[in-house]
Formats: C-alpha cells, structure tokens, sequence
C-alpha cells in the first residue's frame, strides 16, 4: 500500500490522500523497546530551517545552558550552513564557536553532533581526501563529539575520507541514508544502504528525509526494517513542511527507534523539526523513558531565550517572520495525543493524521504545506523557485519548473534533493522551466560522474550529449589549488594555522577568503600600520631625493651653459684691445670649471 500511494498519487491533495489512507493500514503499537534519546537540534538545523543560520555565537551560548538543564544528551550545533554563515554574516570563526559549545556542554555530559556533506564537507563541490579528512579531525578535536556523515548521492565511497578523520581523532560515525522519493526507490534500497554504513563501520544509523516526505505508512515499513535487520542504533531525521514531520516521528518511537531529531517549541514545525516536547508528552503516555526534566518552570525559560532570539534575528537581518509557537499545556494535548496512538493501534492513519495536525495548531505550527508535498521537493526548494520566478516575472512558470524537478532528477539517476544536488538540480530545472538549453558547469560534473555514482544509472547517451563522453568520470583532486593568498598590500597569509587553511580551503572564492582577510587586517593592524608608515615615510624620502637630484641637474646644466657663454666672450674678446678686460673673464671661466 504504501508504495502505491507515494510513488503513484504524490499530487492527490492531503484530503484525498486522508481517503486513500482510510481504507487501513498497518496496526501501529508500541513493542518491545528501551528508552529513547530526544535529539535537540535547535541550535543548527533548527535555526538554520527557521532563521538562515543566523544565531550569532552570543545568542546560542545563552540559550544553551538553558537547553542543557533540561537533561537532553546529543545536541546537533555545527556543520551545514553554519560555517559559511557564520564567517558571512557574523565575522565568527566556526572554530572557536565549537569550542565554546563543547567547554558548556562538557559538564553535562552532552555530546555534540556535527553534520559534515562528506567528500563535499560543509561545501557544495568535492574536496580531496586529505582536506576531508583533515576538516572531520579537526572538527572533532575542537569538541564534536559525533559526526553525522551524509553524501547527496548515498555512495559509500564518498563517506570514507570523512570517516577517516573523524576516526583520527577518537569521534563517533553517525552514518545517514538520505531518504527521497521517485519510481525507483524502495524501502530495500534504504535498508540496503544502511547495512552498507554499517558494514563501513557507522556507530548509528540516521534516516534522514531533509523534505519530511515520509508518509506514515512508509515510515513504519521503513523503521520497522530497519531495526529488525540494523545492529547498531538508528535514529530518525525528519522536517515538519509537508505535514507528516510528528506523526512520523511518533512511529519512529513506536517502530523502537532509538535518538529522535527534535528542536524545542519555538524553533519547531513549519520547515523545522517536529516539536521536543509534543514528543515528549507521546514517550510519557507510552511510559518510554526520556531522560528529561521538562518541569514548567524550566521550559518556560528555555521558550523565552529562543523567542527573544528570534525577534532579535528577524529585526536585525530583515528576514521573513516565522510563527510563533506556545506551549498549550499538557492537560489539552494529552487528550488528542491519546485519540492519535488509539487511532494508529486500530490501523486508522487518516484519523491519526488529523489528530497529530490537532495538536500543530494548538501549538501554533504552520498547516501542512500541501503544495510541497505534491511536488515531493524540500520546501526551501519550493519558495526558492516561487521568489525566483516572482522577480524574473515569470511566476507563471512555477508548475512547469515543478515539472522540470521530476525531469531532470530522473534524467540525473533520481538523485535525493539536498545540499549540493538540490542546488544542482534546481538551477538546471529553472532553465529548463524557461526554455533554456542551457548545462551549468555544476550539473556537468553531476552527470559526468564527479560527484560520485548516482543512485541509479544515467544513460550514456545523455551523459555524452551533455559532457562528450559516455563514461563516468571521477573527481581529480589534482587540480585543487592549495596556495593561500597573501593580504594585499603586505607579505602576511591570510591563513596561518590549520584551522585558518582548512576554512580558506573551504570557501576559497566567498566567505571564507573575505572572512580571513578581514581578520588579519585586525591581527596585524600595528604591523601593517607600521609597514604602511615605513612605506610611506620611503616614498617620501624617495621622493626628495628625486627632487633634489633634479635640482643639482638643473644647477649644473646652468653652470654649463654659462661656462659655455663665457667660453665664447673669451674668444671674441681676445681679439680685442682691452686686455684687463680679457684677463677678468678668464678668471671667471676658471672659476666656473672648479
């Protein structure tokens, strides 16, 4: 059932769908299991679904020990986007923010989770081996605990440069499947891939769906697999766009998933994550043990501290106003919460559905995004093509460049829609959407293989119409330019350590490059204000010397000339009568020659 409804109808409407789920499915009951670990992530992937990745060093040391009071033991606070955004936006070094986490963490005994694109790290194109590598060990030395490694792609081989770093330095793998839809995807292939990591040596496992594209029926088939066949501990990743975020995540927990991916209230739903503590509530009527001290009191001040964020992230970036979610209390939630498992026990997904979307709005969540749910793309992919089209005046385009998604991922080997593919294919599928016969340098190397084996094969011809060759072709790291710049103007790197290299490395045309000068300027602005003085004071030396010397010229080509005029009165007066006369002004040309 499940593979029907979300390969064949994913652009019925959710009131359909509710139909189609109605019919029966599944009996979802909680079995067997330990507890389960509430994963916060609010401090990167919430902050980044809901704020640009704009929390600045200050706000998130704030907030954090508020978090960890709370009892919560894995918080995910680096990689992704916060690196770029950090050196962008803010002038922090990611580097010293990691280590602050990791000296508030400590204490607590929280481990800290760090999310790496493997061989393409926290960028958007491949790196070589030893860069990953480096970056990963690197990572894990300021204070990640466990890394979770994805590649856009799910190949393999692009996991283990990452790993080795991370290996280097004692940290734990996190190894994620990135889940995605289309015709040749199958909860075996996700299984499959999973056992894969773990044979490659993953300590956890991660489902992670970066759309929420799960719908409830898939997600049961897929956890269910999953801990019937994985050894190691799986945890499960979703987003809240479509509307399937919590109830999946539910049956994660009734499926025996062990770490569940959360934010807490205000930095949850919409595009974010299902909610810390609607999960929390669900674990407590199923008497499954969380670990954590939600007392009122205390998550009062954590709501406060990341409301207080937001207002303040909104007012000084100017960006787009997010809801803002409440706590209606246990005693109202409780009810529907128990109506959602009782549905789910009887196999009723379309009653279970609309209690879980109950509970949403009376926490104040967005509806379900029913338009990136048809379109099985991730919602920031969504509202990037609507702004886009909305400024080119081309808004009327957006169901063909929906259209276009679908075309050129199959024609792509259906890769999954994330960083860097999703940038990727969504570039492509706007020129597509407009008419344009045109291949960017990114989707080149897509096809041609340098990214790595896509999940399913690309056709040989198309790969020759768009890159001249019919085979794939892998990334040659050779090319990659090591050298770092010097600051303009002086003999100073603008990157010293290793930490500085790696960041350079990583963004050597943008933030990384921009962020790293402006900071040696700051570093050395005695030895460059000096060096400038020292300039200046040269030039100037220069510059008198020239003068002086072109006065000296000028005086002896005066004395030249008069030596010369006096020479010619010598010889006219000689033949004259006056021989005082003479005799003065021999003595005036011998004088003038000393």
């Amino acid at each position: 059932m499940s593979g029907i409804l979300r390969r064949a109808n994913p652009g019925v409407s959710f009131e359909m769908l509710k139909k189609l789920f109605s019919s029966g499915g599944p009996k979802m009951t909680l079995g067997s299991r330990g507890p389960v670990e509430l994963v916060d992530l609010s401090l990167r992937d919430g902050q980044q679904s809901l704020l640009a990745t704009r929390m600045s060093t200050e706000q998130i040391l704030e907030a954090m020990p508020l978090i960890l009071e709370t009892g919560v033991k894995t918080m995910e606070v680096w990689g992704g986007a916060t690196l770029d955004s950090a050196m962008r936006f803010l002038f922090e070094n990611p580097f010293d923010r990691l280590q602050k986490m990791s000296q508030l963490a400590r204490p607590y005994g929280c481990a800290l989770r760090t999310l790496s694109r493997g061989q393409n790290l926290f960028g958007y194109d491949p790196y070589p081996d030893d860069i990953v590598s480096d970056f990963n060990r690197a990572a894990v030395e300021a204070g990640t605990t466990v890394m979770r490694i994805f590649d856009a792609l799910n190949y393999i081989p692009n996991y283990k440069a990452a790993l080795d770093g991370v290996r280097k330095a004692g940290g734990t793998f996190e190894g994620a499947v990135c889940y995605s839809t289309g015709r040749p995807y199958s909860t075996e292939y996700f299984i499959r891939k999973s056992l894969e990591l773990e044979t490659l040596g993953a300590d956890f496992i991660a489902d992670k769906d970066m759309a929420g594209l799960k719908d409830p029926v898939e997600a049961w088939s897929l956890y269910t697999g999953l801990k019937a066949r994985i050894k190691v501990p799986v945890v499960s990743h979703t987003h809240c766009t479509p509307g399937y975020g919590h109830i999946c995540a539910l049956i994660a927990m009734l499926a025996g998933v062990d770490k569940i991916d959360v934010c807490f209230l205000p930095f949850a739903g919409g595009s974010s994550h299902p909610s810390l503590e609607i999960l929390a509530l669900f674990a407590d009527i199923l008497g499954v043990e969380t670990g954590l001290d939600l007392e009122a009191g205390r998550l009062d001040r954590v709501h406060e501290a990341l409301r207080k964020t937001i207002d303040e992230c909104e007012a000084k970036f100017s960006l787009p106003r997010v809801h803002r979610s409440v706590w209606p209390g246990r005693d109202r939630l409780a009810p529907m919460a128990e109506k959602t498992l009782d549905f789910l026990a009887a196999g009723r997904i379309d009653h279970a559905l609309d209690k879980v979307h109950e509970m949403e709005a009376a926490c104040g969540f967005p509806p379900p995004n029913d338009a990136v749910r048809k379109s099985q793309i991730p919602g920031g992919m969504y509202s990037n093509f609507k702004n886009q089209l909305a400024k080119d005046g081309k808004s009327e385009c957006m169901e063909r460049a929906l259209e276009a998604v679908r075309e050129v991922r199959e024609k792509a080997g259906w890769v999954p829609l994330v960083t860097p593919t999703s940038q990727i294919v969504g570039v492509k599928a706007y020129f597509v959407a407009l008419g344009k016969e045109a291949d960017p340098v990114q989707y080149i190397n897509l096809i041609a293989g340098l990214y790595g084996e896509t999940p399913f094969p690309i056709d040989p011809d198309y790969r020759e119409r768009v890159c001249g060759h019919r085979e794939e072709r892998r990334y040659d790291s050779s090319g990659f330019d090591r050298r770092i710049p010097k600051l303009p103007g002086t003999e100073i790197e603008i990157a010293e350590t290793e930490r500085e290299r790696l960041l350079y490395y990583l963004f050597p045309d943008s933030s990384g490059k921009a962020y790293l000068e402006k900071l040696k300027k700051q570093t050395y602005a005695d030895r460059i204000a000096a060096e400038e003085a020292a300039l200046l004071k040269a030039q100037e030396e220069k510059a008198r010397r020239l003068h002086d010397e072109a006065v000296m010229n000028r005086f002896a080509d005066s004395m030249s000339d008069l030596s010369e005029h006096l020479s010619e009165a010598m010889t006219m007066l000689s033949t004259e009568e006056d021989p005082a006369t003479s005799a003065l002004i021999k003595d005036a040309a011998q004088y003038t020659n000393i």
